[in-house]
């Protein structure tokens, strides 16, 4: 406790920092988790419902399902009177809204990545004062036990920074490699809209009628 002290200000405030990163990194871990679906078997059950001609009720089971998959499944039904460039375009846009979207907390973490070895590094300077300051006040007996407390409380402002910088870093490719995953479901679903949309252009007359 007495190290953490001598750390000053921006110890606390590094330790703050990590605190709010694994707070964002279980946040975002959990709601990735949360939105995670199969993209065929969701794309199946979507289909089963639209051969039916049921189209009110395969948008209800997209707005039911959370995550960017059924998002983009509900635009291309929505839009699904467009041309194919048209609706390429619509989709793009919404794939790009939503990943926006994933990505926009967990570049917190980036950002902490590359602030914490920084501020630790401050700290370390200021430290290093405070302890210079220290052994002159105590020349020319300066004890050992001071030194030691002095430089330490200037170092420990380091090792915090990189410690949490180096989590950080971790969390942040963790989620992206999550997000990442979910960009290539994002991919599968709209390829799938898009060929059952080819296959079966009666749908668009469905729609129309449904209208």
């Amino acid at each position: 406790m007495t190290l953490f002290l001598s750390g000053g200000l921006n110890l606390w405030l590094l330790v703050a920092m990590i605190l709010v990163a694994a707070l964002v990194f279980i946040d975002r871990l959990l709601r990735l988790r949360k939105i995670a679906v199969d993209p065929q078997d969701f794309f199946q059950g979507v289909c089963n419902v639209l051969d039916k001609g049921q189209t009110d009720e395969a948008l209800a089971i997209c707005d039911e399902t959370p995550g960017p998959v059924s998002a983009l499944v509900a635009e291309a039904i929505a839009h699904r009177d467009s041309d194919d460039v048209n609706l390429r375009e619509i989709l793009a846009a919404t794939a790009h809204a939503e990943l926006s979207r994933l990505e926009r907390r967990s570049m917190l973490l980036s950002l902490f990545a590359q602030l914490m070895p920084l501020l630790g590094l401050i700290g370390t300077f200021i430290g290093g004062y405070a302890a210079l300051a220290a052994i002159d006040a105590e020349a020319p007996l300066v004890q050992t036990g001071v030194m030691i407390e002095a430089v330490a409380g200037a170092l420990v402002t380091t090792i915090v920074g990189l410690i949490g910088a180096a989590c950080c870093y971790a969390a942040h490719h963790i989620l992206l490699l999550r997000i990442d995953a979910l960009s290539l479901d994002m991919d599968l679903s709209v390829s799938l809209m898009l060929d059952y949309l080819a296959r079966n252009p009666e749908a668009e007359e469905t729609h129309e009628q449904t209208l």
